[in-house]
């Protein structure tokens, strides 16, 4: 296991998705930041600068994930939209973003987090 895996940070309303997502990523030696079910909470751990990528569910419960995106691209910091929605389905500046279709097997789902992992600015150990 890498000592480099980046901190997770997964914003999901539905709790047993969530742990799903969270108990799967960890048992890959992800460390898991949250899950958080609300933007602001999310927000408030980027703040604390404890994400180094990001899996966002669009829909959270009576809002979406698309302020923390905007401080996530704001940021440099790699995410992914874990949604049943598409790139049709979000605003023109999200477009480009990476979408994991729900529900996500293993496979996608770790591949989406080597793929986040390889976009990181700062990759190196400290």
């Amino acid at each position: 296991m890498s000592d480099d895996k980046p901190r997770v940070l997964v914003v999901e309303d539905e709790w047993l998705i969530a742990e799903d997502i969270a108990s799967r990523l960890r048992a890959a030696g992800y460390p898991v930041i949250g899950p958080v079910s609300s933007a602001a909470a999310a927000r408030q751990l980027i703040d604390a600068g404890k994400a180094d990528v990001a899996l966002l569910d669009i829909q959270l419960n009576g809002e979406t994930s698309l302020p923390v995106a905007e401080t996530l691209l704001a940021r440099g910091i790699p995410f992914a939209f874990m949604t049943g929605f598409g790139p049709r389905d979000v605003p023109t500046p999200f477009r480009n973003c990476k979408f994991v279709p729900k529900p996500a097997g293993d496979a996608a789902l770790l591949n989406a987090l080597a793929d986040l992992a390889s976009l990181r600015p700062d990759k190196h150990s400290l």
